[in-house]
């Protein structure tokens, strides 16, 4: 009987550690669920973001209930003058700090750059744009929002200033069922890429 429980160790042992990965924070106990990494809650409404897969998911008590492409930042540097900025999509536990319906973009300086634009006064009305980040957008603090998007091409890439873009259908599952407070797991599935730079800045930054 010994024998054929040592067996059947050796036989599921290499299963097991097929998912498990140094990069997942050392953490290999239980069982292994696709967008929900293992220092995530299994209770409650959870929301993660693998940015490895560009994919979003939205869980409840460990159960996943949807999940969609999403765009994340691109990694890229701007540089004008002495001033930088990384978009990037910040990795960790955050939390929904606010609920915001019919969001409206503060177009920051380093879009009118990008656009090739003279950069307004920061009070210039031609930087609020309604409709650019959606219907419904979940702040996570440091500017960085989940919200929608006008350009649905952009899903599934790494293209964002940093924020989280969602397809329509799941901003609106992802919305209705968050509340503030609800855990958000930004993640890598796949080994890290290490950068350094200057301070991260988003869709909403200025």
């Amino acid at each position: 009987m010994k024998s054929i429980l040592v067996a059947a160790l050796l036989i599921v042992a290499p299963q097991l550690s097929a998912e498990c990965h140094w990069w997942q924070f050392h953490r290999c106990e239980g069982k292994s669920i696709e967008g929900l990494p293992p220092e995530a809650s299994r209770s409650g409404t959870v929301i993660t973001v693998d940015v490895s897969k560009n994919q979003a998911y939205l869980f409840r008590d460990g159960e996943l209930i949807t999940k969609a492409k999403a765009a994340t930042g691109t990694g890229k540097l701007l540089k004008r003058g002495s001033k930088l900025w990384l978009f990037h999509t910040p990795r960790g536990h955050l939390k929904v700090l606010r609920k915001i319906p019919d969001p409206i973009w503060n177009k920051p300086d380093w879009a009118f750059i990008e656009d090739g634009q003279p950069v307004p006064p920061p009070d210039s009305p031609k930087r609020l744009i309604k409709g650019h980040l959606g219907k419904y957008a979940l702040d996570l603090g440091d500017g960085i929002l989940i919200h929608g998007t006008d350009d649905a091409d952009s899903l599934g890439r790494k293209v964002s200033h940093g924020c989280v873009r969602l397809p329509d259908a799941m901003l609106q599952r992802v919305y209705n069922a968050a509340e503030v407070g609800t855990d958000v797991y930004i993640f890598e599935s796949a080994p890290p890429q290490t950068a350094n730079g200057p301070e991260r800045h988003s869709d909403l930054d200025d």
